[in-house]
């Protein structure tokens, strides 16, 4: 005498929509903390406002001088000024949510990077990234194809805005030895990249988060 007991396993379809439906809740929950922690980042922005509006009615000439530079150079200030816009983009076929995606044809955390970099090789004054502001700890990373700018979630195009003398940038990013990468997919994975020179660009204020390892203070 024998038994057998058999059951019905799941399509791979299925595990496939379970994973992407998983992806998408933990995404979502992700951006409604990001909204509340930004809110609460706006709140104190205006309470440090208020305090360095103390400081300036008490404070000389010299020392409020580099107290502006010191913003500036944390990017605690916004700038503007003239410069460039570097907007990357998927390739039209290319599909980033779904079932279908493919890394091909995508825009990479890596491309952004690199033209990031090379924008700092080419001494800009001030960076960002669809509004993100670009400070040297800011992190531009990815969770499957989705690309994150100080840990907020953007999405394509991707700007990359940068004051600077325009003429050098435009020479660095004409070298294809460069960005190599970047320029090899933009032929083979018709991914594209756009530059525009701008007489006035706007660079915001950083609003992320300023994590201080090893400082000192120094009397």
């Amino acid at each position: 005498m024998s038994w057998q007991f058999a059951s019905d396993a799941p399509s791979d379809s299925n595990f496939l929509a379970d994973e992407i439906s998983a992806r998408e809740n933990l995404i979502k929950g992700f951006l409604d903390e990001q909204t509340y922690l930004q809110s609460r980042i706006v709140f104190l922005r205006k309470e440090i406002e208020r305090e360095q509006d103390l400081i300036k009615s008490q404070g000389t000439e010299s020392s409020l001088t580099e107290l502006e530079k010191l913003k500036r150079i944390l990017g605690l200030s916004e700038i503007t000024g003239k410069g460039l816009e570097v907007t990357l983009n998927d390739s039209p076929i290319a599909v980033r949510q779904g079932e279908d995606i493919s890394s091909k044809g995508l825009i990479q955390a890596a491309d952004i990077r690199d033209v990031v970099n090379l924008m700092n090789a080419a001494s800009a004054d001030a960076i960002s990234v669809n509004g993100q502001r670009i400070i040297a700890s800011s992190p531009i990373s990815s969770v499957g194809t989705t690309i994150l700018v100080n840990n907020s979630y953007i999405s394509p195009p991707f700007v990359v805005s940068a004051i600077g003398d325009p003429e050098i940038m435009i020479q660095r990013l004409s070298n294809r030895a460069a960005l190599p990468e970047l320029y090899k997919r933009v032929q083979e994975s018709k991914v594209s990249m756009k530059v525009s020179l701008r007489e006035w660009v706007r660079i915001p204020i950083y609003n992320g988060d300023l994590k201080y390892n090893y400082i000192n203070l120094v009397e």
